[in-house]
């Protein structure tokens, strides 16, 4: 970031601290930062609210972003930081925690290291798996999720779900060949995805009620010439609705060798156009 554009973020994010009275740490902060405090001060001088925990989440990451020299997008907001929000983490599946000070408290993390802190470039996961995440490119994720044993502390298949968190805002920039693979967990809101993960999502979320999962199916079938692939899309939608009553985590359902042929056989055989048409397809509503 340019010096005068340090100066203006810096100045701003001192005069929030300050309206939400809440004093910058004076080793850890620029004179631009300071100045803006200062500047609040006099017009705030007691705080105007107490901030919430998305209020705080807000200030602390535009801290963070200013020592590291990123930009924090006007869009992240504390209303964006809440409805980002999850109640387990998407790694792990552990309940999340707040203020605990514990592996399982909530942490806002950018899917790719690389980039700034944008709407389509954040997600809450867990301290525990931020941690394990560190500084780990989508290469090195993908490759832990192969592994047989744990690394880092997660299972392969928590590095799997890891994989597909960052696999739409990691996995082309870093010019990897993203086959096919299972979608394991909740993709943050938001966030950008391969269209056949979002293709999993659809079959997954329209698997029940039986007349919403029927008009996913004519939906999607109109964008598969194929009426051999069309039948196995159709057995792929009823096979994961049967699984899901039987596992765990609803995700499990699509990493069913079965269901994965089916569907990856479908996705992979349409055409150019169709796959554009898809891309653009408007879900089926409720």
């Amino acid at each position: 970031m340019i010096k005068q554009y340090d100066g203006e973020i810096g100045f701003d994010l001192g005069w929030d601290l300050a309206r939400y009275g809440r004093k910058p740490a004076l080793d850890k902060v620029d004179e631009y930062v300071l100045r803006g405090y200062g500047a609040g001060l006099v017009h705030f001088p007691h705080a105007q609210r107490h901030a919430d925990r998305f209020e705080a989440k807000w200030l602390q990451l535009r801290l963070s972003a200013l020592r590291r020299g990123r930009i924090v997008q006007r869009e992240v907001t504390p209303t964006f930081l809440r409805m980002i929000d999850v109640s387990h983490c998407p790694v792990t599946l552990e309940e999340l925690t707040h203020g605990m000070r514990t592996e399982t408290d909530r942490s806002v993390d950018r899917i790719n290291n690389d980039g700034g802190y944008a709407t389509r470039n954040l997600m809450v996961l867990s301290t525990r798996a931020n941690q394990a995440k560190g500084n780990k490119n989508f290469g090195e994720v993908r490759r832990n999720s192969e592994r047989l044993t744990d690394c880092d502390g997660l299972l392969p298949r928590k590095w799997q779900r890891l994989l597909c968190l960052m696999a739409g805002a990691c996995g082309a920039a870093a010019g990897e060949e993203l086959a096919c693979f299972p979608l394991s967990t909740r993709l943050p809101a938001g966030t950008l995805a391969p269209l056949y993960l979002h293709l999993q999502k659809m079959v997954l979320q329209y698997a029940f009620p039986a007349t919403l999962r029927n008009r996913l199916i004519k939906l999607l079938s109109a964008q598969q010439p194929d009426a051999a692939q069309r039948a196995r899309f159709v057995i792929a939608c009823e096979r994961v609705a049967v699984l899901i009553g039987k596992v765990g985590h609803p995700y499990d359902a699509l990493a069913d060798a079965r269901v994965q042929a089916f569907l990856a056989g479908w996705f992979v055989s349409l055409t150019e156009t169709a796959r554009a048409h898809f891309s653009t397809s408007t879900e089926p509503g409720v």
